[in-house]
């Protein structure tokens, strides 16, 4: 339309627009004809994909994008997890979303205390050290005054050493208690008196 307002001839509008006069016939031609100009183009490595897609949504449908994604990779299909999750939502292969039921939780409880040594909380890390490797802390933490009242540090993170720091916020708080046990077998095992011990838990006389 400019060109023909203008009055222009096509040679003199495709050198000013920098284009070659060839491509504007092409373009003219399609437009007329009813169809885009340019494109659609091919898009093999989504086809290729999208089939594989299909067939896996389909045969998994508690599959989510990532584990559809993973095994077209091994299939030698090379794509993108992004494009995988493109192709499946646009085609309805989405695994169905799990809806909460019923009310949610409101939240309005809290964790701190109006006094010490009536709530303790508990955690294990792994750290990587530069001598020593991969070792576990395991801290113990007042929630009424952000205190630690233990802290262990070892290599092998079982449910002993899980129970060192609040041994020793026991022993630490609350000092040893006596305690009168039987004489039973299970009793009287090597690793009995020990755990009590660091629990803070004595033996009586």
């Amino acid at each position: 339309m400019i060109r023909v307002q203008a009055g222009m001839s096509t040679t003199r509008f495709c050198t000013l627009i920098d284009m070659p006069e060839q491509t504007w016939r092409r373009w003219q031609a399609k437009a007329r004809a009813g169809g885009q100009p340019k494109g659609p183009w091919p898009q093999p490595a989504r086809s290729s994909a999208l089939a594989l897609a299909r067939r896996h949504a389909l045969a998994h449908p508690a599959w989510g994008h990532r584990k559809v994604w993973a095994r077209l990779r091994i299939c030698g299909v090379r794509t993108s997890r992004r494009r995988v999750l493109r192709l499946m939502r646009e085609h309805g292969l989405l695994s169905p979303r799990r809806v909460r039921q019923g009310k949610g939780i409101s939240h309005d409880g809290r964790i701190t205390t109006d006094a010490p040594d009536l709530v303790w909380g508990t955690d294990g890390t792994r750290v990587l050290t530069a001598e020593e490797g991969i070792c576990w802390i395991f801290t113990a933490v007042d929630h009424y005054s952000c205190e630690v009242v233990g802290r262990h540090v070892c290599k092998r993170g079982d449910r002993f050493a899980a129970l060192q720091p609040v041994s020793q916020g026991l022993l630490k708080h609350f000092g040893g208690v006596t305690a009168d046990v039987g004489t039973t077998s299970s009793t009287r095992t090597s690793t009995f008196w020990p755990l009590c011990t660091c629990s803070g838990v004595l033996p009586s006389a």
